[in-house]
């Protein structure tokens, strides 16, 4: 019989993801290098960066020749032009830069690699597997992280360019403009001996409208090069949000390498794995980073993220007769019928499925959760709030699939990456999209749990318990759902609905934190 570790199983999961985020980074820089933000008219030619530096008086023509008081009447035009004005080396500089650095970290990634391969070639048994897997997303992380900085650089290099194309466009309009302004003056001072200065007078109004209409011009292609930045910008964002989301994936497989068992140059001796098969399905995750040392059946607690030691010295003798442990999003899914009840060695209670039990000494509460009294999935055995009696009203989208169980920290961060990728997709302003701060709120509703529903909210007495993995009554998540994710019980469309509720209710995610999920005990979610 063979079996997955689950660092294995987390350090692939967080591979797919690292190379997911890898491609979005690379998709959005090509955009950059397409002029995918550039509005219509406008193109970037060779035009040399050096018209940003050009800090002349584009109306000094009409002194030249002679008629310096026609400055005063269409001064306005060089407004534009002097707002323009920038710092073509300092531009060049700083996308140069970006780009270097990007160079820089693929070097650095590559040579990683290397080492990686040349120094734990010899290396046997599952610590050695896992940490050359870990190694090969952090490089993987590496060559994200290096897009990212060329991505950067490409939108320095893009916005300059296209200032000096618009500057010149300015000034090319501004030059044209004083030329027929110089030749309407010629004409209204040929004429002036015969109409006695009217047509000085005329000739100025002239003057003036040609200047207005150019004036036009100018702010046309202002307005498109305004538009165009913006539109850099937000993909620029795009980029910096999907960069952090590599950051946490970066954090979290990072500390799972750190918690690793040290490898030997020697096979690993073999698992007996007659216990361990029917403790935990191959594909659970460590959801806390630390290593499960867990002796099932032997005394020892498992490792698992929610469940805490026991006070005192009660032996735990874990039963898990119900087959595979139910999850959500690479849970597997119980099997088969139930034939036992986990008691983890606990004389009274049950274990708290949604990862939050209390620990000893109750010095801490977390929210978002429903406790079992018999079997986890089984809804009808769910405990209900003090005082209440028959069914739980589930509300509209019905009860969980399963109790499921708190999700691990690289699948938490694979499934924020995709929703914060989703988000901006959906014109959510990437500036607003933290996703360290998406981890905290996750935490802090459900622990993580895809599947946690919280009994003993407010709202469940109206028939609308806060479910999924933050925390939504069922109107809530209706309300700012996303088309096409529409699941309230998976994880990223429940993620994508809760950002967009905690900004159209708080402004930001940050005052989220600090509003909803600042008091100590169980954040409230209101419906509207």
């Amino acid at each position: 019989m063979t079996t997955t570790s689950t660092t294995t199983a987390g350090q692939s999961t967080g591979g797919q993801a690292a190379t997911a985020l890898n491609n979005d980074i690379k998709g959005a820089k090509s955009a950059i290098e397409r002029g995918d933000w550039l509005d219509a008219g406008l193109q970037i030619t060779n035009v040399a960066m050096d018209v940003i530096n050009i800090a002349g008086d584009p109306l000094g023509a009409c002194a030249s020749a002679g008629f310096g008081w026609i400055i005063n009447h269409i001064k306005f035009l060089k407004e534009p032009f002097d707002k323009l004005l920038g710092d073509a080396n300092s531009i060049i500089n700083s996308a140069q830069g970006w780009v270097r650095a990007g160079d820089q970290l693929i070097g650095s990634a590559q040579k990683y690699r290397e080492a990686v391969r040349s120094q734990t070639c010899n290396w046997q048994g599952s610590a050695g597997d896992a940490y050359r897997r870990a190694a090969a997303t952090q490089a993987e992380g590496l060559d994200a992280l290096a897009e990212v900085s060329k991505g950067v650089g490409k939108a320095i290099d893009g916005a300059g360019k296209l200032l000096a194309e618009v500057r010149k466009a300015v000034l090319d309009f501004i030059n044209q403009c004083v030329q027929k302004v110089i030749q309407i003056i010629i004409e209204a001072l040929a004429k002036a001996w015969l109409s006695f200065g009217a047509s000085i007078a005329e000739g100025i109004a002239r003057s003036v409208a040609q200047a207005v209409q150019t004036a036009q011009k100018i702010l046309s292609k202002v307005q498109k090069f305004v538009s165009s930045l913006q539109k850099i910008m937000q993909t620029v964002q795009k980029i910096v949000a999907l960069a952090k989301a590599v950051k946490q994936l970066l954090a979290t497989i990072g500390g799972k390498a750190n918690t690793s068992p040290s490898a030997t140059t020697t096979q690993a001796p073999t698992v007996n794995t007659n216990t361990l098969t029917s403790a935990a399905g191959s594909n659970y995750t460590n959801p806390n980073g630390v290593t499960n040392n867990a002796n099932y059946g032997q005394g020892a607690v498992p490792g698992y993220g929610g469940y805490q030691p026991l006070p005192g010295s009660t032996t735990n003798a874990a039963n898990y007769g119900q087959g595979a442990v139910p999850g959500y999003g690479g849970y597997q899914q119980p099997s088969g019928t139930p034939t036992g009840q986990p008691t983890y060695g606990q004389s009274a209670g049950n274990p708290n499925y949604g990862g939050y039990q209390q620990l000893p000494g109750g010095v801490q509460r977390q929210p978002g959760t429903y406790t079992p009294s018999t079997l986890p999935g089984h809804t009808s055995e769910v405990k209900l709030p003090t005082g209440s009696t028959g069914t739980p009203n589930w509300g509209p989208s019905g009860p969980p699939p399963t109790a499921g169980a708190p999700a691990s920290l690289v699948d938490r961060a694979r499934w924020i990456g995709a929703a914060v990728e989703v988000l901006i997709n959906h014109g959510v302003d990437p500036a607003k999209i933290n996703p360290e701060q998406i981890a905290q709120i996750v935490d802090r509703t459900s622990g993580g749990n895809p599947h946690a529903v919280n009994l003993q909210d407010p709202n469940a007495a109206n028939g609308f318990p806060p479910k999924g993995i933050c925390q939504l009554p069922d109107p809530v998540f209706d309300q700012h759902k996303i088309p096409g994710y529409d699941d309230i019980w998976k994880p990223v469309d429940n993620m994508l609905a809760g950002v967009r509720y905690f900004l159209a209710e708080w402004g930001s995610l940050l005052d989220a934190l600090q509003g909803a999920f600042g008091q100590q005990g169980p954040a409230v979610i209101t419906q509207h």
